[in-house]
């Protein structure tokens, strides 16, 4: 670009966004003298916080209230406790620190173990969910926790892929793209006790866009830019069963792909005809799928005049109204994992990939074994852990 023409952009340039620039410059930081780079260090010192041992974190967990769990780490002490069980094997087993960054098994050393670690297996278990149920910067989690910002990235990259280790193939977490019989036929009975003329459908699907942020390269860029929003994203789609678990799904990929084209090429399209020709179950969608020449799809229709007779009438109000399911898991998990809703760093080496497996099998683990979804408990609520409705329910028949 001519220094021209940045002189004149930079008159049009309000005095923060100057002051911004100016000191985001790497030249700007090598010109401060040591109190001034102080002043501006974002960091907060070791001397400054309390030790791990002594955190709110290492408080909340010693209390076992089941509230103060949910509300931090999305998972009660019970559901806690069981990730923390296939957890603490690895924690004792690896280590983050190594030379060439990745995660290494621990050396057996003779005579002296060396020094402790800081930090338990809970408070690294408990950093990973604490991470995700919430939007703030880092310095927050430092004050939370008791780290200084190095070796809580480091405990945070360990624990998450820890996470995806151990619930990739755990009974209550993972993605099961080809469900029993048994399973679909609970499902479609589910649907069809709200949903009459919906008597083949098990489930519903819906895409997802997530924030990213914008790179130097325009090529790049432009995979990630969504010309509709004007802005960059991750495109997920994501396929949920009646039970509120995620039984099909296809992550991180370039927000300028439409939902029927990653559909397509994830694989998802043809997963679904392969259970629609085993056990005829049927998928609701909206209007951004294709239909034409796949049978197991149902589109929502913007008009349900549009049906032919009455029963088409019915059957497409009822898929308009199905399709909210969709929504709901949505909300279920960008609502129980907020840090979904941050725009999403830009890298190249999986991290980004790694962040969404993990909060998808947490969302499943959270669906299954706390019963805390909404979709849940709409279609099956007689799996709904949750038994306070029921006792409520017995003392009113008591007291009649």
């Amino acid at each position: 670009m001519k220094p021209l023409m940045l002189v004149w952009i930079w008159k049009f340039i309000d005095d923060e966004e100057k002051r911004r620039l100016v000191e985001d410059d790497p030249r700007f930081v090598s010109l401060l003298d040591l109190i001034g780079r102080r002043r501006r260090d974002r960091r907060i010192a070791r001397p400054s916080l309390v030790m791990p041992k002594d955190s709110p974190w290492s408080r909340i967990l010693s209390r076992g209230n089941d509230g103060c769990m949910i509300t931090t780490t999305g998972l009660d002490n019970q559901a806690f406790f069981a990730l923390h069980r296939l957890f603490v094997p690895y924690y004792n087993q690896y280590t983050p620190w190594s030379t060439n960054g990745k995660i290494v098994k621990l050396k057996k050393r003779s005579g002296t173990a060396g020094r402790p670690r800081m930090l338990s297996s809970e408070a690294v278990l408990g950093l990973v969910l604490v991470y995700n149920r919430t939007c703030c910067q880092e310095y927050m989690l430092c004050a939370f926790f008791g780290l200084t910002a190095t070796p809580l990235n480091l405990w945070l990259k360990f624990g998450r892929m820890v996470i995806v280790k151990v619930l990739r193939k755990h009974q209550y977490a993972r993605i099961n793209c080809d469900p029993s019989a048994s399973c679909v036929q609970g499902w479609k009975d589910a649907i069809a006790s709200m949903y009459p003329h919906l008597e083949d459908v098990y489930c519903v699907a819906d895409g997802l866009k997530l924030l990213l942020e914008s790179t130097d390269n325009d090529l790049v860029q432009s995979m990630f830019y969504n010309g509709w929003t004007h802005d960059h994203y991750v495109t997920n789609l994501l396929v949920f069963a009646p039970d509120g678990s995620i039984i099909d799904c296809v992550l991180n990929c370039p927000g300028s792909m439409h939902d029927s084209e990653l559909a397509f090429f994830g694989g998802v399209y043809e997963r679904l005809r392969e259970n629609y020709e085993k056990h005829g179950g049927k998928c609701v969608m909206d209007s951004a799928f294709c239909s034409r020449g796949n049978a197991f799809v149902i589109k929502s229709a913007q008009d349900v005049t549009l049906g032919e007779d009455a029963n088409e009438y019915i059957m497409l109000r009822e898929a308009t109204s199905m399709r909210q399911a969709a929504e709901w898991g949505m909300r279920a998990l960008q609502g129980s994992f907020p840090r979904l809703k941050a725009r999403l760093r830009y890298e190249e080496h999986g991290e980004r990939k790694c962040i969404l497996q993990s909060i998808m099998l947490l969302y499943n683990f959270r669906a299954r074994y706390c019963g805390i979804n909404q979709i849940r408990t709409t279609f099956m609520p007689h799996l709904d852990k949750d038994c306070q409705a029921v006792i409520a329910n017995d003392e009113l028949l008591a007291l009649v």
